[in-house]
């Protein structure tokens, strides 16, 4: 399974002000490394909690169909809407899986696709990898508005702990907390 990002987040959960009020910097000589901090933040707090925060277009890319009724987005939740499930033959032609053979889960903590009653996957030779790719456009919104406050802290507290140099027992303060932030919502691959 890989995941493509097709389009990325436009903006950050967090702002370069927002950051630099958390970090206690005026002026802005660091303004690059803030953005990049950010970034960092973002990511690795999106990779510990197996989500996306911010609305963005991504490929989830699977060698063949589910040997279940669903297609399970546990690293990319919350997902707003399932554009398209392709599928490719051996002979790399591609199909359009069509929408009226699934329901798209919006609703569940972690989100999925799943067949309608009576409905089966294709049962066709596909290529041999990459053969299925499910477009979702997944994330809380287009703005950090959007984001829950508390993974809004845990990207700050991550930020912090990059940015400045602080006693071992000060870091694992920070981290115990960070991770406690994030936990509450953390979709644990099954």
């Amino acid at each position: 399974m890989a995941i493509k990002i097709i389009t990325s987040p436009i903006v950050e959960p967090i702002t370069l002000e927002e950051a630099k009020q958390h970090l206690r910097v005026d002026g802005n000589d660091d303004d690059l490394l803030i953005q990049s901090l950010i970034k960092q933040a973002k990511e690795w707090c999106e990779d510990y909690q197996n989500r996306k925060y911010i609305t963005q277009t991504l490929e989830l890319v699977l060698d063949t169909f589910p040997n279940g009724n669903a297609i399970v987005f546990n690293s990319i939740s919350p997902v707003q809407k399932v554009e398209s499930i392709k599928y490719y033959d051996e002979n790399r032609q591609e199909y359009l899986f069509d929408e009226s053979n699934y329901i798209a889960d919006l609703d569940g903590f972690v989100n999925r696709v799943v067949l309608n009653r009576g409905k089966h996957w294709p049962k066709i030779e596909l290529q041999s990898v990459n053969a299925v790719r499910v477009r979702v456009v997944a994330g809380y919104g287009d703005s950090g508005d959007k984001v829950p406050e508390s993974i809004k802290w845990a990207i700050i507290l991550q930020m912090k702990l990059l940015y400045d140099d602080y006693r071992p027992e000060e870091k694992t303060k920070l981290e115990e907390a960070r991770n406690a932030l994030l936990s509450m919502n953390r979709v644990i691959p099954v």
